[in-house]
């Protein structure tokens, strides 16, 4: 009996940790499925999950839908905040580019999934933690392109 009940406690716990494990379906409405996926990478790994998650769609088949998705979303430019912990890459002259392109006339969405956080939509206070765990998207209106970050420590 206790080797019964033994065996079920690890089937539950593997169900409920697998489940929390799986990614999300679809970011900020958008079913990746039904765009064209341009590049996408996923750093996540370990038994924390820490990680990125990048990727970009080309958004242009299904313009209509997209633009549907995006309606409330907040014009750019990206607050100071979110643009001085953005993550970047150095190249070899030292310059940095952020994963973003530089984009003039587009929307982005951030959300701050940070168990603390008080309004998930703000970003005013999730630098202020030890550990971050955020999603930001921008919409290209002009190359009808969405890119997606996801960062968690």
């Amino acid at each position: 009996m206790k080797r019964m009940i033994s065996v079920l406690l690890i089937i539950v716990l593997c169900l409920s940790v697998s489940g929390c494990l799986q990614r999300e379906q679809t970011y900020f409405g958008f079913d990746k499925e039904e765009f064209t996926i341009v590049k996408e990478t996923d750093t996540h790994g370990g038994f924390l999950g820490d990680g990125e998650y990048y990727f970009v769609l080309d958004c242009s088949a299904n313009a209509q839908k997209a633009r549907e998705l995006v309606s409330g979303w907040k014009k750019l430019p990206l607050s100071d905040n979110i643009t001085h912990f953005m993550p970047s890459d150095e190249h070899e002259d030292g310059s940095y580019y952020y994963r973003f392109p530089e984009i003039n006339n587009g929307v982005y969405l951030f959300y701050d999934r940070h168990y603390e956080a008080v309004d998930p939509y703000s970003d005013a206070d999730y630098q202020n933690r030890h550990s971050v765990n955020y999603s930001i998207a921008v919409y290209d209106y002009d190359t009808e392109r969405l890119y997606y970050y996801e960062h968690d420590t």
